[in-house]
């Protein structure tokens, strides 16, 4: 069905498939006149919107060139970076070889020509990209050329070999579809030669003298390396041969249906059982390369022309959609799938026709037009489902595949799965304490049944976090009994006399006793660090960006706490650490933003400094301030009651301001506390 159409004569190159729109580049067609007699030429853009009504297709980008076209190719070279479109690259009847920039064609720029070289003695018939390397182009002329061209240094092409003789045009070259270092050409005798670029050498040549063909265009077989096809473009000859070069001696298969010459084939990336032929009698046919049916299997055959096709091509992005050029100057967009619209023809004024001419009203008919809404006999490989699977009752399981292979055989396996009672009977445990919601009644049954202590720690830590009171229990876990270390408090103060520095043993255990239960942050307004297990994600020791220098040292610092050897479950890191202190740089090692000396150890006894680290760990600011003063460690109590809070650092500044009967202290206190009338009272005025 057709869906688009250019009124143009011109040869045709579709944009790749790795840009997003579909676009269609035009150039006027070598050795052409129109009724005009105009000699110009034009390279023109086309954008491909199939939801737009009507056959038209609009321009994007036009430029006028001084040569016209033999062959036409777009290269996805550069769409990453400084071509974001690709490169367009044209074979002139001149043997011009000239490199345009599409976005400047695009822009309406006048200097879109990149590169423009004559190394070619004759016109340039044929051109190929490489598939692997886009800037890999493969070009064939006159007297047995053919060059390799680096298009990011066109200056210097390369020969792939010495010029095979009696010197002849190059009809035709292809890349092969599977090694990127195998190109073919084909030539008006019949000869196709296959080169290998790493040897410069021809390795083998295949001719069928048999009968009396002339090559016109040549292309590799997308799935298999070692099959091609050959058009001939002899009018006694209008055949297709395939070949496979493991038996090159005679072709593997002869598709005859044209009646003229073949101009040009195009086999489908995508599906393999789809090739295209343009021919001389005015046809575009679809044939599967690959059926055994004699003669060839044709699965659609296009509307006919009124002149020759010499082109046609297959869409890179969407296979569905084919080009095809003819010498009537109309270039034709065709869905294989349908979907588009009856091709209306063009309306003609009636002449008047005499009444004695009895063949006047023939030729006024408007011809009869093809209409197909689903062209192809079977759906093309693209549409079909890769693989697939279905459970049905009693544990059975339908699976499927569709091998790329067409010699495989297609195979439905069914398949009895097997369900192991110990993971259904956990399945059934979980999901009845998840819809009761016995979260610790479970944890406590994992942690009883836990094959080492490691897990039993665990299945605990998960208990506690469902219990009223977490934090409690969290630091009965780590070893801090509140309990216990309020009598520590109480038997310390009471020993030491703390109570003349105003530390109360009682009040202090009540204090201790009370630990505040909250949501990860204390009353100072710090969050909790969070514990990092052996199995977090990476997301947890590299931050949410997973970069930056902290990041390294974090990693130092994590393996002098976790060595190798103690730890052989954990990850692994180097020898040395990844940073060393030299004798300019401190001698602490950076982590979270805080220093931290090596060999760090908390002392947990029965002394104030003992007790005053427990009374940190367990967050009781107050319990620790009273400590402090108690031994007469104002400072530390003053920097511990700014953590605290406000009404706890009034306090600590009240006792401080209490021991404290000088003068300077006494104003001290005033400022601070903001007390205007206790100086007035205490300053003396003189008159």
């Amino acid at each position: 069905m057709k869906v688009k159409e250019v009124k143009r004569t011109a040869n045709v190159a579709w944009s790749p498939s790795s840009l997003q729109s579909i676009c269609l580049a035009s150039g006027t067609a070598a050795q052409q006149l129109d009724a005009s007699f105009s000699t110009t030429s034009k390279l023109e853009i086309f954008s491909l919107d199939l939801t737009s009504n009507g056959l038209d297709m609009p321009i994007i980008g036009s430029l006028e060139v001084p040569h016209r076209f033999h062959k036409l190719v777009w290269s996805a070279l550069g769409t990453g970076n400084e071509h974001p479109s690709g490169v367009l690259v044209g074979g002139c009847d001149n043997g011009t070889i000239t490199l345009w920039n599409v976005d400047a064609i695009m822009n309406g720029s006048k200097d879109a020509t990149m590169v423009t070289t004559t190394s070619h003695v004759g016109p340039v018939r044929t051109l190929d990209i490489n598939p692997f390397q886009p800037n890999l182009l493969a070009s064939g002329a006159s007297e047995s050329e053919i060059f390799i061209w680096d298009l990011n240094q066109p200056a210097n092409p390369m020969s792939p070999g010495n010029k095979l003789h009696p010197l002849e045009d190059i009809a035709g070259v292809a890349w092969n579809r599977q090694v990127q270092h195998i190109l073919i050409s084909t030539s008006p005798s019949g000869r196709s030669v296959v080169w290998d670029l790493r040897k410069n050498d021809p390795i083998i040549q295949i001719n069928d003298s048999s009968s009396r063909i002339r090559c016109k265009a040549v292309a590799w077989h997308p799935d298999v390396a070692t099959q091609i096809v050959t058009a001939s473009e002899d009018d006694r000859s209008p055949i297709i041969q395939m070949w496979d070069l493991r038996y090159a001696t005679a072709p593997m298969r002869v598709l005859e249906r044209h009646k003229r010459g073949v101009l040009a084939i195009a086999w489908c990336p995508q599906d393999s059982d789809l090739l295209l032929s343009a021919a001389k009698d005015n046809q575009v046919f679809c044939w599967n390369p690959n059926s055994e049916v004699p003669g060839g299997d044709v699965v659609y055959e296009f509307p006919a022309t009124s002149q020759w096709m010499f082109e046609c091509h297959w869409c890179p992005r969407n296979p569905a959609i084919i080009s095809t050029a003819s010498f009537d100057g109309h270039i034709s967009l065709y869905s294989l799938l349908g979907g588009g619209k009856e091709v209306v023809p063009e309306t003609h004024k009636t002449p008047t026709i005499a009444p004695d001419d009895i063949f006047g009203g023939l030729a006024t008919r408007p011809q009869a037009t093809m209409a197909q809404s689903a062209p192809l006999k079977n759906p093309p490989k693209w549409l079909r489902t890769a693989c697939g699977a279905s459970f049905g009752f009693g544990g059975k399981l339908v699976s499927f595949s569709n091998s790329r292979g067409g010699d495989i055989p297609k195979v439905v396996t069914i398949s009895q799965v097997i369900t192991e009672q110990d993971l259904l009977h956990r399945s059934e445990q979980l999901e009845h304490s998840l819809s009761q919601q016995l979260f610790a009644d479970f944890c406590d049954q994992k942690s009883q049944h836990s094959p080492n202590e490691r897990e039993r720690t665990l299945w605990n830590f998960l208990k506690v976090t469902f219990e009223p009171e977490p934090r409690r229990l969290y630091l009965k876990l780590l070893g801090y009994d509140t309990d216990e270390l309020a009598k520590k408090f109480s038997r310390v103060t009471e020993a030491g006399g703390g109570g003349k520095e105003g530390l109360d043993a009682n009040e202090l255990s009540e204090k201790l006793a009370t630990i505040p239960v909250d949501d990860g942050t204390d009353e100072g307004g710090e969050t909790e660090r969070p514990f990092i297990s052996e199995n977090s994600s990476t997301a947890a020791i590299f931050g949410s960006d997973g970069d930056g220098p902290g990041t390294f040292d974090t990693l130092c610092c994590l393996r002098s706490q976790y060595p190798t050897s103690k730890h052989p479950d954990t990850f692994s890191l180097t020898s040395e650490p990844l940073y060393q202190p030299t004798n300019h740089s401190s001698s602490f090692f950076i982590v979270g933003g805080a220093k931290s000396e090596p060999g760090f150890s908390i002392s947990t006894d029965n002394d104030v400094d003992g007790l005053l680290s427990q009374a940190l760990l367990v967050g009781n600011f107050e319990s620790a301030v009273d400590i402090c003063i108690g031994a007469d460690r104002m400072a530390d109590a003053l920097i511990l009651a700014i953590a605290g809070g406000s009404h706890l650092l009034q306090r600590v500044q009240q006792l401080f301001f209490q021991k404290k009967q000088s003068k300077v202290p006494k104003l001290m206190s005033v400022v601070v506390s903001k007390n205007w009338s206790d100086l007035l009272a205490m300053a003396t005025w003189v008159l």
